[in-house]
Parts: structure tokens; sequence; C-alpha cells
């Protein structure tokens, strides 16, 4: 039985599909290599910061960041990334709403700098 006053999420607000890369650096003869390697996938809602949001973080030069909520998972780090829809993104920071082990709230980059996936 669901608690009076808890966060839900509905099924139907989860309709994108994104793909959760984690690093993985290898250091061989002294040379570095970083690959980004799929970790999981989760259905995700996307919204665009709202206007006050966008205004605040473009006032600090963040105005390609795009807010996602997911069902909770103790795994998600800001070190992660997002591939969804052939894009990707930095996730810049995970909060877990309320503390009550429900649904995350993501907040994350755009990357524009012509790096991919492997």
């Amino acid at each position: 039985m669901r608690k009076q006053n808890e966060p839900i999420i509905h099924a139907g607000e989860l309709r994108h599909r994104a793909v959760f890369l984690q690093k993985l650096v290898q250091v061989k003869s002294g040379v570095s290599t970083t690959q980004w390697l799929t970790a999981f996938t989760r259905w995700c809602k996307v919204e665009p910061l709202s206007g006050r949001e966008f205004w605040q973080a473009a006032a600090v030069n963040r105005e390609n960041e795009v807010h996602f909520t997911v069902r909770y998972r103790n795994d998600v780090l800001p070190a992660m990334r997002m591939l969804m829809d052939g894009k990707l993104y930095d996730i810049t920071s995970v909060l877990d709403v309320d503390n009550r082990h429900v649904k995350l709230e993501l907040l994350a980059r755009s990357v524009t700098d012509g790096q991919t996936a492997t």
C-alpha cells in the first residue's frame, strides 16, 4: 500500500530509453586509454529546464542541461554518462527525491566536443 504523500512515477511518463555508460580507464606501458562501457539501460522522463532554471544555468554557461527522472537505482553516479537518441550527456548531479529510494532526478549536460560512446 502506498503511503500518503509518497512520490510515485507513472509508467507512461517514462517513455525514453537511456543507456548509462561507465568510464573505464586502462593504462598499458604508461599510455592510458579511456572507454565508455554500457552499465545498464533505464526508461526515463526527459524535461528541458524551466524558464527560471534555464536562465540560472545560462548565467554559469550551462544552458545545455537537461533534467531526467528515472526509477531509483543505487548505482547511478555523477561520473557516468547517458546515451539517448544518439546524443551523449554527462551526468552533473544525482538526487534521490526526499531520500525515499523511489526516483532519481538527474541533471545532465549534453556533450558537444565530438566525443562518442564506445
